[in-house]
């Protein structure tokens, strides 16, 4: 107080005391200068005070959350890319905090759950119904994961408290001791709260594992693959092309999943039926040629801005009676790869490269790990091309290798 040169702030300053005595003796003591309750305040967006107090403050914004999540989930319906980003890169950061600063948490947050269960996620994935249990298991997983990065908030608010109260302790203790100095929050103290995190999330990834349909548990491991989640990532910024709109969206994260896509043809141009899995295997089709100029255009587009000589579908050097180890190299006097680019790799040296989008759950596909469908096809395009590259053009040779997956 002013013995110490601090001038109290009364219309400011609150004192919350267990009980009503208390408050008479708090209130001999300090008079007027600080306002007294029994009840509880709002500090710092948390909570202090009786359980009474915590629960009132608590439903009251739980529901007000719950009418943001039903506002949120109305935008899902017509931009489901947009509402997605939104509640993953800024909603559900709102939880955190209350979840690290008040215990017991998740006593109060299931209207906000049912709100997610039961409109946000319909929304997402353009459906009426909820989503399949174990499908609401796996999205509350991270996107690298194989999820969507939506959390079990009643699984999470647990575990958000425990760390806080453990990386905080040392402050905690230093205060109730009365010590002149406040301790840092050592390394140790961090690494220790991410490895929980770590073994909490490999925990929860392997129960739900062990817990999916072969068919599902097929899906979300491809959508484990390196660069498969990468899309989800991406803000939806209109001037750089990132936009998807509300069908692409949610036919994408269906496809992730292997969910029935709505509103498809019957059969197929070739006349066999139509169905997700034929459309990306079909020669005849158009989605196999699509897919791969589509990827060969991005990157020359991309390798324009940063390299010189870049060309799509070059033309490489004709044969003078050169002689390849590999029977498998390419021949042809009229071959070609599909990006040319100067100086990728070393000044004064081209670069080539040849684009490979595979359907990663072709019948040909079956029982095979994405990484070793990768290898095969980037040590196919090595026998067939890369001798001539570098006897003949004196280049490098790159197969990049994509799947239908996103990997």
């Amino acid at each position: 107080g002013l013995k110490y040169g601090y001038h109290v702030n009364g219309s400011k300053s609150w004192l919350i005391v267990k009980s009503q005595l208390l408050a008479s003796e708090a209130e001999r003591v300090f008079g007027s200068e600080v306002k007294i309750t029994t009840e509880g305040r709002r500090h710092l967006g948390a909570v202090i005070g009786s359980t009474n107090y915590k629960e009132e403050y608590c439903n009251e914004k739980v529901n007000r959350w719950r009418e943001e999540i039903e506002a949120l989930s109305d935008i899902a319906k017509s931009q489901p890319h947009s509402a997605y980003v939104a509640f993953t890169k800024g909603f559900k950061s709102k939880f955190t905090y209350f979840m690290r600063t008040i215990s017991s948490f998740e006593d109060y947050i299931n209207p906000i759950e049912e709100a997610i269960s039961e409109l946000f996620f319909p929304a997402l994935f353009g459906q009426e119904e909820p989503l399949p249990e174990e499908l609401h298991e796996v999205i509350t997983l991270s996107p690298p994961q194989g999820g969507l990065g939506i959390p079990a908030l009643s699984e999470e608010a647990p575990q958000q408290y425990a760390a806080s109260t453990s990386i905080t302790r040392p402050h905690v203790e230093a205060i109730l001791s009365q010590c002149t100095s406040m301790p840092e929050i050592t390394n140790e103290i961090k690494n220790e709260q991410q490895s929980i995190k770590r073994a909490n999330a490999n925990a929860k990834r392997e129960r739900i594992d062990e817990s999916l349909p072969a068919d599902l548990l097929l899906f979300v491991k491809q959508a484990r693959d390196k660069g498969a989640s990468s899309w989800l990532n991406a803000i939806p910024v209109e001037e750089q092309g990132l936009t998807l709109n509300k069908e692409e969206f949610k036919d994408s994260i269906r496809m992730r999943y292997g969910m029935p896509l709505p509103d498809l043809p019957s059969h197929c141009v070739c006349g066999s039926a139509f169905s997700v899995n034929h459309a990306l295997s079909c020669k005849r089709g158009g989605f196999v040629a699509r897919r791969h100029d589509g990827v060969r255009d991005l990157l020359t587009t991309l390798l324009s801005r940063v390299c010189n000589n870049v060309e799509a579908e070059p033309k490489i050097m004709p044969l003078d009676n050169e002689q390849f180890r590999l029977q498998s190299t390419n021949r042809s006097p009229d071959a070609r790869l599909d990006i040319k680019a100067g100086e990728f790799w070393a000044r004064g040296v081209t670069s080539f490269f040849d684009v490979r989008v595979s359907h990663v759950n072709s019948q040909c596909h079956q029982n095979k790990a994405t990484s070793d469908i990768f290898k095969e096809q980037e040590a196919e395009k090595k026998r067939k091309y890369q001798q001539r590259i570098l006897d003949v053009e004196m280049g490098t040779f790159t197969p990049l290798v994509f799947g239908t997956n996103g990997g």
